[in-house]
């Protein structure tokens, strides 16, 4: 029987597992309400179309990246070359559980949705832009660092293609091998970035 008292975070959190493996468009209405044990009057309470669930996805799969990927990193390490190569680490590890190898939430939404509605290619724009500005911010506190003429925004732009490229080949081959070799190209971006003299940086980008 269906659970009327299902909260909205309860929902979000039984049908995005889902919904990342077989993206919001494949996934119809009736699995939804399966999935998030509310009744349709309780699901619409929420999330007054699919649309809007999509929306909501976004920034809840946003806000759980802070909470267990950027904020980890910026607790664990004091240096922000070594908060970098956290985050890569914390996200190469979220692909190998679950769903495995499943890709980037958020990437696989760009090719389910942006198409369909300018509304998610904006708000995609601006979860990315986030994300790419964090990274940008402790390229910016490392600029001691890094070689001379190293743009900060051109390097976290190239790491988050480098990030987004590793999970979308994670996905397509499921092989933790790949995966992991894929991220590499994300260490190594790095790596070549910083004066030679920084040696926990390459220790840690040519460790594996």
């Amino acid at each position: 029987m269906a659970n009327l008292k299902r909260t909205r975070e309860d929902i979000l959190e039984a049908v995005i597992d889902t919904v990342h493996r077989k993206g919001l468009t494949a996934t119809g209405l009736s699995e939804l309400f399966s999935l998030s044990g509310a009744s349709s009057g309780s699901f619409y309470n929420y999330f007054e179309s699919k649309q809007a669930l999509g929306h909501a996805l976004i920034d809840f799969e946003w806000a759980k990246l802070q909470q267990n990927v950027l904020a980890p990193a910026a607790a664990q390490h004091a240096s922000p070359i070594d908060q970098i190569l956290g985050i890569l680490d914390m996200l190469e590890a979220k692909q190998t559980r679950e769903p495995f190898c499943g890709g980037c939430l958020l990437g696989n939404l760009i090719v389910d949705l942006v198409e369909q509605d300018d509304s998610f290619r904006e708000h995609l724009q601006q979860v990315f832009d986030r994300w790419e500005a964090a990274i940008a911010q402790r390229l910016r506190a490392a600029s001691d660092h890094l070689h001379s003429g190293i743009d900060p925004d051109i390097l976290a732009a190239q790491m988050m293609a480098a990030i987004e490229g590793a999970m979308l080949m994670g996905k397509l081959h499921r092989d933790p091998t790949r995966l992991r070799r894929s991220f590499d190209v994300a260490r190594q971006l790095l790596h070549h970035a910083t004066v030679p003299q920084d040696h926990q940086v390459s220790a840690s980008a040519t460790k594996r």
